[in-house]
């Protein structure tokens, strides 16, 4: 039964509410002052008789802050409080968006009260994998904190799943503070390293336990270890791989594992250098100089941080292309690609289906998953263009691309930026590369002059940048 009555907000009691932070600025103020509250309050009366403000915190605080004597009110039986938080959540919803933190606080409170994640998924409307990230957060001391502070959910996540890494947290702290728009690449880059960290300690505790010695580096990076080929034994005949005590573990691009054989401590050992490492008749010879260190450690984390934001890239394309319209002048950006970057999309036709069914959302994509989806009949056409297009850009796309910038990939991402993604700092090397060298592509990028002036019309003829070779190319 629902009655509505007239009651002085002063004497109405406000329920534990999902809103953390009641923002009551002076425009809403002064529209109740003046208008008084116009749309009820939802209240129920309790067994001791007095009421409980269910929906409409906010005009109720308002009409205490400007001294109103009475607001309509409806009267109505009392709800269960899971069904109470859920309401409420997609009231404000629809009224002012809540917080994140808001928002976390109500599945936390509702979790309480024994709800399972998915039903509070169906109560209030929100996705199950959202409300299971919320819990998370809110389980967690340093993310709660941190989503209180402002935090989205997101980012709080990521301290959620960091928390035991004193140095992850100070970096992701630090990439909020310095460069929020790039927050995903470095939590993508920590990820990986973590996943690194802990396929080289299985591996280094398998070797261990076969009796091998595991070395950290060899060759050119550490002298003292060498790889066998490099080495000659006592009588002057060639090492092979069994004469090798220890070995050296390093993760592929792909995430395997390799293991190399070296020779450590040769010297002492009675191996000699091979005259082509280093050898009495050789040229080269000594330890790396702290410049080519230097070169070779920023080598290694541009690699590493250009795998982190491939995996970016990658999400947030399929993220592109699962919205319900495809991005402005993506017809243009086809016909540019195939008018351009013809042998790129050949390729990617040939080697790269699977890669562009992913990016047009086909679960586990496999050898003919492209196939099926443009046979499908509700896959939209366009989407399927344009994932192939992704896919003839990206299949040009390497480890190599930030050392060597070229035309093709400067105009695939500055046309990703354009549609709203944020470079990382490695792919940015290309782009800025690219601006420095050709003030006229500046001009067609920023400011076109006419039909067809583009950026991609200036620099219709593919072709390399000419650099130095980079001796550390393959570095992991």
């Amino acid at each position: 039964m629902t009655v509505l009555e007239m009651i002085d907000p002063a004497t109405l009691a406000i329920d534990v509410n999902v809103r953390a932070d009641v923002q009551l600025d002076k425009a809403f103020l002064d529209s109740i002052k003046e208008h008084g509250v116009i749309q009820p309050v939802v209240a129920h009366r309790t067994e001791d008789g007095g009421v409980h403000v269910l929906y409409g915190q906010r005009r109720t605080l308002a009409a205490v802050e400007t001294a109103q004597p009475l607001i309509p009110v409806y009267v109505v039986d009392s709800l269960t409080e899971a069904d109470r938080l859920a309401k409420q959540v997609v009231e404000n919803d629809h009224r002012q968006a809540l917080t994140d933190h808001d928002r976390a606080e109500a599945f936390h409170q509702l979790s309480l009260l024994g709800v399972s994640a998915a039903q509070i998924a169906r109560k209030t409307g929100a996705k199950k994998t959202t409300v299971e990230t919320a819990l998370k957060v809110r389980a967690n001391d340093t993310a709660t904190k941190a989503l209180a502070d402002g935090w989205t959910l997101d980012q709080s996540a990521a301290l959620e799943e960091f928390s035991d890494d004193a140095d992850a947290l100070a970096c992701l702290q630090e990439a909020l503070n310095e460069y929020p728009d790039r927050f995903d690449h470095t939590v993508q880059y920590l990820r990986n390293e973590r996943e690194t960290a802990r396929l080289l300690a299985e591996a280094t505790a398998e070797q261990v336990k076969a009796g091998k010695t595991v070395v950290e580096a060899a060759g050119y990076q550490m002298p003292e270890h060498q790889y066998p080929h490099a080495l000659r034994r006592a009588d002057g005949t060639p090492a092979t791989d069994d004469d090798a005590n220890a070995v050296v573990l390093t993760v592929t691009y792909r995430n395997d594992i390799s293991v190399r054989p070296v020779i450590a401590n040769w010297e002492a050992n009675g191996f000699t250098l091979q005259e082509y490492y280093g050898g009495p008749s050789s040229t080269q010879s000594g330890p790396m100089t702290e410049d080519q260190k230097e070169e070779r450690r920023r080598v290694i984390k541009n690699n590493k941080l250009w795998d982190a934001a491939t995996e970016v890239r990658h999400q947030w394309l399929t993220t592109l292309l699962s919205r319900k319209n495809p991005p402005k002048d993506w017809a243009r950006f086809t016909a540019t690609t195939l008018g351009n970057y013809g042998n790129s999309v050949a390729k990617a036709t040939a080697q790269k289906q699977e890669l562009a069914a992913g990016f047009a959302g086909m679960p586990e994509p496999g050898y003919r998953s492209y196939k099926d989806l443009i046979e499908k009949a509700t896959t939209n056409p366009n989407v399927a263009v344009l994932a192939m297009m992704f896919a003839a850009h990206e299949s040009d796309l390497s480890r190599d691309s930030w050392r060597h910038p070229g035309t093709q990939a400067a105009y695939y991402l500055f046309q990703l930026q354009d549609w709203g993604y944020t470079l990382s700092e490695v792919e940015s090397i290309i782009t800025d590369h690219v601006l420095a060298r050709d003030a006229e592509a500046v001009a067609a990028h920023e400011a076109p002059e006419g039909p067809g002036e583009t950026f991609e019309d200036v620099h219709a003829a593919e072709g390399e940048l000419t650099a130095e070779e980079d001796q550390y190319a393959d570095a992991s």
